[in-house]
């Protein structure tokens, strides 16, 4: 982890409700933002803490082995790594996550072949990148990643060109570290229930709140002017009309419209140092994509639900037909429960890549043999309190695995399926993994799943008023267990 490098999530929102992490010093933190090295430590004791069975978690891990392929034989599932290493289970969670595999892009360069590093290495290469015959480096897309690899360049003295197309999302929309008092960050903004609720969402009921906030006029008025004036907020930090060369990162979405392309100026003096930077809009002239699970065959995928190139799903009419005719009837429902999000703009968006991910909340497949209870996905959605996610969907995941969770039928849980990915098609215009601003509804969700109480601060105005942090849910193991002992 490079030392400059620090949270996307500020203290007391990036740690496992079950282990608490010590709080940082306030002049080792920006605006309680923290040095990723702080992350590296942290989840190094997490992971020897405790001892189950006699073992630690860490202990239990198989570093350097990269999982070649995955196929399942009645009921055994056979896991092959690239050492030639078989391990068989009944039972599989995967927690690869969204960004393991490096999305590198590849150019015919003749005769010309500069390293091509992707950001995940950054740290691990700055030996050869910090080499005083390494004068002029150029930076591939406008994601967070991008600005941290910029950062990193500023830091070691380079020239920097920084390339960002103009048919994909555009740069990130970076939100303001800070947030207006009584808050303390931007993160404690779109972690409070009642501005969750500004945001239409499809993980609770649609109560009187939502109908006003989105289907009606004086509501859709007053929640515009919100997120206009959250807009203005953040952009206004930038100071994006500096010069012509600044312009090129100004965000082209709204920021109630962004979300796999929003994060957090989490470091002093970003927008200077990435202002250095020669930035232009332009094409590149080719780059190639990369496959989410490529440990799976492609007819296996396919019956999990997991995300594929969009020609082979059509290989598929039937179930492909299918599909298309839930994502029509959800979309109607979408567009009746929020009619706001019937007239939305357009924006420049690259064609996908993929299918969208089937999974039932973001976590179990649905195959045509019906729910066999042997496989999970933890990690396959991106949110601002990823750390609470991963604990929730972990135990949502062990429940299910061990049939300890009721569950619709089959067709209900497509329906589900096809209401998501509708709406999200609509909220956020595309499909994708991340939820920004609905994060605290998603995490309310598995635990009503679960039967365990998703209003954890209590009711009344600090419900709505009061940040949703780490600590609102430790304990959420227990509770689980005392229910189950109680049934």
């Amino acid at each position: 982890m490079h030392p400059i490098i620090t949270t996307q999530a500020p203290q007391g929102m990036f740690e496992y409700p079950c282990y608490p992490m010590e709080k940082q010093p306030k002049d080792q933190t920006f605006y309680n933002y923290f040095p990723g090295s702080r992350v590296t430590s942290y989840l190094d004791a997490f992971s020897t803490h405790k001892l189950i069975s006699g073992k630690t978690l860490q202990e239990r891990i198989i570093f350097n082995s990269h999982v070649k392929h995955i196929a399942k034989s009645q009921e055994t599932w056979t896991i092959e790594t690239e050492s030639e290493t078989t391990f068989t289970s009944r039972k599989l969670i995967v927690a690869t996550g969204l960004t393991s595999t490096p999305n590198l892009p590849s150019f015919p360069k003749g005769s010309f072949t500069p390293p091509i590093i992707h950001s995940r290495s950054l740290a691990a290469s700055v030996p050869l990148i910090s080499s005083p015959t390494v004068n002029d480096v150029v930076v591939l897309g406008g994601s967070k990643s991008a600005f941290d690899a910029v950062q990193i360049l500023h830091s070691l003295n380079k020239s920097v060109t920084w390339i960002i197309r103009t048919t994909g999302q555009g740069p990130a929309f970076l939100a303001a570290p800070n947030a207006p008092w009584p808050l303390h960050s931007s993160h404690e903004i779109i972690s409070m229930r009642a501005v969750a609720k500004m945001s239409p969402c499809i993980y609770e009921p649609v109560d009187s709140w939502a109908r006003f906030c989105h289907g009606n006029k004086v509501g859709i008025r007053m929640v515009d002017a919100v997120w206009s004036f959250v807009d203005w907020m953040w952009r206004r930090v930038a100071k994006f009309d500096r010069d012509e060369n600044m312009k090129g990162l100004k965000p082209g979405r709204t920021v109630y419209l962004s979300a796999d392309g929003l994060a957090v100026s989490n470091a002093k003096g970003l927008w200077d140092n990435v202002s250095k930077a020669t930035i232009l809009r332009d094409e590149v002239e080719r780059a190639e994509g990369h496959e989410l699970v490529p440990m799976f065959d492609d007819a296996l995928a396919m019956e999990l639900g997991l995300p594929i190139p969009p020609q082979k799903a059509q290989d598929d009419g039937t179930d492909a037909a299918a599909w298309d005719d839930l994502f029509a009837e959800a979309d109607k429902r979408v567009v009746e429960a929020f009619p706001r999000l019937a007239n939305l703009p357009s924006y420049p968006h690259a064609e996908p890549k993929s299918t969208p991910s089937k999974l039932y909340r973001s976590i179990i497949p649905i195959t045509a043999g019906g729910i066999d209870h042997s496989i999970a996905f933890v990690g396959a959605i991106g949110s601002a309190q990823s750390l609470n996610i991963a604990e929730i969907q972990a135990l949502w995941a062990a429940a299910y695995l061990s049939k300890k969770l009721s569950l619709p039928t089959e067709e209900m849980m497509k329906k589900e399926v096809a209401l998501s990915i509708a709406w999200r098609r609509r909220r956020y215009l595309e499909d994708g993994y991340n939820i920004i601003f609905e994060h605290v509804q998603y995490m309310s969700l598995l635990l009503r799943d679960l039967g365990l109480n998703d209003l954890r601060k209590g009711g009344g105005w600090r419900e709505l008023l009061v940040p949703y942090v780490s600590a609102d849910f430790r304990g959420i193991l227990e509770e689980w267990r005392e229910l189950q002992a109680a049934l």
